[in-house]
């Protein structure tokens, strides 16, 4: 117990004297560090700054953002990506503004019970907006935690990840949400994946990978498969009217985003002729190319302009185009188009 009484005032000391000023640390409101945990998953601090300062700022309350429609929030989610969290957490605080007097519940089933709501987002804002005994393990805590234990599983693994959060909450101290933003403030600054700052380590005597010399054989990390490839042609599709066909996403990975029609490579205008129901102009104008990096799979985008006579629902003055939710992906090649 000595032990770790030394480990935990070792940390939370650092921790107070050298922790980062962002702004979701100003704030002890729910709602607001549940929004930059959300805009945290998989995105960096720097990139995530200026969309939190957006979103406070335009949404102020939860019932501010829970009354926003959807396609106003992708607009302002803009470039941030993984578009869900957003549809999720527009979800979850209209549950939160419904069923809980638009208070976010302190009872970890209740606030679990909430879409978009895992182990991690649980974890962190009930923790730092409740003090609530719970672990929040990202990517930054499991590899501090893999080395502090000389821990050689595969943190990829749920098990151990579920493992590695057990371990946290049996040495928690009262100071939970400190706690937590501590590990992850030492594993972002700190024991960072690649020359990690170990002299400066405020835990440096309880690490078992720095005693052994070890730290940069952990974590341990299975070899992620390949992303999967697509290769599409994109085609901007003008009319007489200066309008450009939009259309909006019903898949899973960009929902509710506008994107310009776009098609394996493979296909012939005649299908795609047939599919939009437009007479086009056939000679394509080759109008650039883009690489869209997502989590599973990369795209590879050929843009072509075409123009057509005909009149469409989907047509959308250019000068509004601006104004609609489109991918960062899309947007990149909107823009070599509009130049």
């Amino acid at each position: 117990m000595l032990y770790i009484s030394e480990f935990n005032n070792n940390l939370l000391d650092w921790y107070q004297a050298n922790r980062r000023d962002l702004p979701w640390r100003r704030t002890n409101d729910p709602y607001k560090i549940w929004l930059s945990e959300v805009m945290l998953q998989q995105t960096q601090v720097t990139t995530v700054i200026p969309y939190y300062n957006k979103f406070i700022t335009k949404y102020p309350t939860l019932d501010d953002l829970a009354g926003a429609p959807e396609e106003t929030l992708l607009k302002d989610w803009e470039g941030l990506g993984y578009y869900n969290r957003i549809r999720n957490f527009h979800a979850a605080v209209n549950e939160v503004k419904n069923s809980y007097n638009s208070k976010v519940p302190e009872n970890p089933d209740d606030f679990f019970s909430l879409k978009g709501v895992g182990p991690y987002i649980g974890g962190a804002v009930l923790s730092i907006a409740f003090n609530n005994l719970a672990a929040a393990v990202d990517g930054n805590v499991l590899r501090v935690m893999s080395r502090l234990n000389m821990d050689y599983r595969d943190t990829t693994k749920q098990s151990v990840q579920k493992s590695i959060k057990r371990d946290i909450e049996s040495k928690m101290p009262l100071e939970a949400g400190d706690f937590n933003q501590a590990l992850m403030e030492l594993g972002a600054t700190i024991c960072t994946p690649k020359t990690p700052k170990c002299i400066m380590c405020p835990v440096q005597a309880h690490c078992e990978a720095y005693i052994n010399g070890n730290v940069s054989e952990l974590p341990v990390k299975k070899k992620q498969k390949q992303k999967a490839e697509k290769y599409y042609n994109v085609y901007f599709i003008v009319n007489d009217k200066e309008e450009v066909l939009l259309q909006k996403q019903q898949g899973t990975l960009l929902k509710g985003m506008y994107e310009l029609p776009k098609y394996d490579v493979d296909t012939s205008i005649e299908t795609i002729e047939e599919t939009l129901g437009l007479s086009l102009d056939h000679p394509n104008i080759h109008a650039g190319t883009e690489k869209h990096v997502f989590t599973h799979q990369i795209w590879y985008m050929e843009g072509y302009i075409l123009y057509t006579k005909d009149d469409h629902e989907d047509f959308i003055p250019e000068k509004e185009v601006d104004k609609l939710p489109m991918s960062k992906a899309m947007r990149k090649l909107y823009h070599h188009f509009s130049a």
